[in-house]
């Protein structure tokens, strides 16, 4: 994880909310995600907690869309229209 800069905090809130919603909405826990995505479930812990301090790579992104079968743009966007 990358040191999260707070200019950005909402878009960081944001992607931790949509993955969260992508990973219930697929019927998947933290740690059936974390194990497709190919992360330890504390990270995604740390990705989805409401008081994001670290941002995670492009990579690790990457890794989480591809295990949710979502495109990725889909984890940034604000008023996502399957909510």
């Amino acid at each position: 994880m990358i040191k999260m800069n707070n200019n950005f905090f909402e878009e960081y809130r944001n992607l931790s909310d949509n993955i969260a919603y992508y990973r219930k909405k697929a019927g998947l826990t933290q740690e059936g995600l974390a194990i497709k995505a190919n992360l330890s479930r504390g990270y995604l812990s740390q990705i989805e907690a409401k008081n994001v301090a670290k941002a995670p790579s492009l990579e690790m992104i990457f890794n989480i869309a591809k295990a949710l079968k979502v495109p990725v743009y889909k984890l940034f966007m604000h008023d996502n229209m399957d909510k």
